[in-house]
């Protein structure tokens, strides 16, 4: 198996307000662009087969900037289910706003828990996402209104299952820019590490975590 390297976005707004974003499209910061063009710098010898990312802005601009400072040359696969979490009626509430309404130990379990699940998004954002072109034609992730880190599990195994897993089982590297929660969950299908174990990683902004071919497995792992 080939090696899989994760890297969480570079810096966006939301990262530098302290904002639940979710499944909202943020701008990456201009210390974000400089974080993915540092990153691009320690992993231009890498040559990755390919470069997967989530259809959110800041995870396909944190791509594109890889790929163009590192010079591969390679368009980036964007998928909604590298999304970050669906934080529901905790997007768009910076993390103080969230505490105050909802309470900090349940928003601390929503945050860092397995199974917690914040309250589902209002009507007006599901509207939205439905009309997004993104998700036309994709019932399952038009949807989404709110998600565990669990529920994020389950979303990403069939692209785990699919596409990553037998990519790298025959020998391919692969890049995947995505999210915070994401990654986390990824982490659990691509080791078997139980997600209560993943679940507290902090991953830093446009820092690359590389998982090495010895620590790859394609099984579905236990929750």
């Amino acid at each position: 198996m080939g090696p899989l390297v994760l890297l969480r976005h570079g810096e966006s707004v939301a990262n530098a307000c302290d904002m639940f974003a979710g499944w909202l499209d943020v701008p990456l910061t201009e210390r974000g662009r400089t974080e993915a063009r540092d990153a691009a710098q320690s992993l231009a010898a890498l040559c990755p087969d390919a470069v997967h990312t989530s259809v959110l802005g800041r995870a396909v601009e944190t791509a594109r900037l890889l790929i163009e400072e590192a010079g591969w040359e390679l368009s980036p696969r964007a998928h909604w289910r590298l999304n970050e979490r669906h934080y529901g009626a905790l997007q768009g509430l910076v993390k103080n706003q969230a505490r105050a309404r909802f309470g900090a130990e349940n928003v601390q379990w929503w945050r860092r828990g397995v199974d917690g699940r914040p309250p589902w998004a209002g009507d007006a954002v599901l509207a939205a996402q439905r009309a997004d072109p993104r998700y036309l034609g994709i019932p399952e992730a038009a949807g989404i209104a709110a998600e565990s880190l669990a529920d994020v599990a389950e979303r990403m195994t069939p692209y785990w299952l699919d596409v990553l897993a037998p990519e790298l089982a025959a020998g391919r590297s692969m890049v995947v820019v995505s999210h915070g929660n994401a990654l986390r969950a990824l982490m659990h299908l691509c080791t078997g590490k139980p997600l209560g174990e993943t679940a507290p990683s902090e991953l830093g902004t446009a820092i690359p975590l590389i998982i090495q071919a010895a620590a790859l497995q394609t099984q579905i792992p236990v929750p």
